[in-house]
């Protein structure tokens, strides 16, 4: 067990449509505990995944130059979307020393609801409705059994609660009668999925993961301490 030194730094990367407020609760706990947050936004609704990943890895690359004088590790915490940008870009060479990693609700094998929205007359909307990425993460997409995992140590937290009137997609569910677990959005399985060696579920709803008090608990531990 090692101590999280107060010079470390953590990156937040928000969802699919969605903002840096939606971790902003995460995001002032994080401050609380010593550690120096940046709250990324980018454009999640305008680009599919591989611009989104052109779009992001300058940003990583400018961790570089700060990191050397100013943080002993850089610890990472995204959300959805934002936490298979995470994956791909810390599969790449990283030229600063990275801590841990947390994933909340993550698509790792993708989403049924995007599945069952695709199998629609109307699904050419998606992307408008949704984002441009909302067409590619369907459920068991080839390429996310391709995507990278990093060298990082990683934690994934996933949420059970399988409906909430605010989670659009949990009303997709809904009608098709759906019984998977998960938290409206991605299933528990896509969420933990076999490679990780650490992983916790709780009984909380898809869009509100980063901001619930047991999830920031979570994730803090992690970040101390490499467990939940």
């Amino acid at each position: 067990m090692d101590s999280t030194s107060s010079s470390d730094r953590v990156v937040l990367l928000h969802g699919l449509a969605r903002t840096p407020r939606s971790m902003a609760k995460l995001a002032q706990a994080l401050l609380r505990e010593g550690y120096a947050v940046e709250a990324w936004d980018y454009p999640s609704r305008h680009h599919d995944y591989a611009g989104l990943l052109a779009l992001l890895r300058p940003r990583i690359a400018a961790l570089a130059g700060t990191q050397r004088t100013h943080f002993a590790r850089t610890h990472f915490v995204g959300h959805s979307l934002g936490g298979l940008l995470l994956r791909s870009l810390l599969s790449e060479p990283l030229p600063f020393p990275a801590g841990r990693l947390v994933l909340l609700g993550v698509p790792n094998r993708g989403a049924l609801p995007v599945a069952r929205l695709q199998a629609r007359s109307w699904s050419a909307r998606l992307p408008e409705l949704f984002g441009r990425p909302a067409r590619e993460l369907y459920r068991d997409a080839p390429w996310l059994a391709d995507l990278p995992w990093p060298k990082l140590e990683t934690g994934a937290i996933a949420g059970t609660r399988r409906f909430h009137p605010l989670i659009p997609s949990a009303w997709v569910n809904l009608l098709h009668g759906a019984t998977e677990d998960g938290d409206g959005t991605v299933e528990v399985d896509s969420a933990l999925p076999p490679a990780l060696t650490h992983g916790l579920t709780l009984p909380v709803g898809h869009s509100f993961l980063p901001n619930d008090p047991r999830v920031i608990a979570a994730v803090q531990r992690f970040l101390k301490e490499g467990r939940f």
